[in-house]
């Protein structure tokens, strides 16, 4: 099973394996404070043979947070197994379309990496993280 394409997005839904994707592209986050935990929702398209779907057949699925030095922060994973998936003609490969959720501990401004592994096949893409607000965005006073 390779890893196709990962979306960094704001909101993914998956119905019979159609993806809704919205915000694709999302790269950077401003935070008026920090530290503060983000959530980047990741949309993974998977290619598979039709052997590597058989329910029998066990994937590794790991994702990696690194900071904005490349020093690892957090590593998420889990084995899984598919089933069920076909394909329009058996010699074809077929795409399969995940949501996957990656909360960073955002301590510092940076660059901070997410890469998304599976069975040795992996995508890496970058998070940029501003200390502040967008430009022409005021915080209401509290008065």
């Amino acid at each position: 099973m390779n890893v196709d394409w990962v979306i960094p997005c704001r909101y993914l839904e998956v119905h019979e394996n159609l993806g809704t994707i919205i915000g694709a592209g999302i790269d950077t986050y401003w935070l008026p404070e920090l530290p503060q935990t983000i959530s980047v929702v990741l949309a993974i398209r998977l290619l598979a043979t039709p052997d590597e779907l058989d329910e029998s057949v066990e994937h590794r699925a790991i994702n990696r947070v690194r900071d904005p030095h490349g020093e690892q922060i957090s590593e998420v994973g889990g084995e899984f197994s598919m089933g069920g998936g076909e394909s329009a003609r058996p010699d074809w490969l077929t795409g399969i379309i995940l949501p996957s959720l990656v909360q960073i501990e955002v301590t510092e401004e940076g660059t901070y990496t997410i890469e998304y592994e599976l069975d040795g096949s992996s995508k890496s893409l970058p998070i940029h993280v501003v200390h502040g607000l967008p430009p022409g965005v005021e915080l209401p006073d509290e008065g």
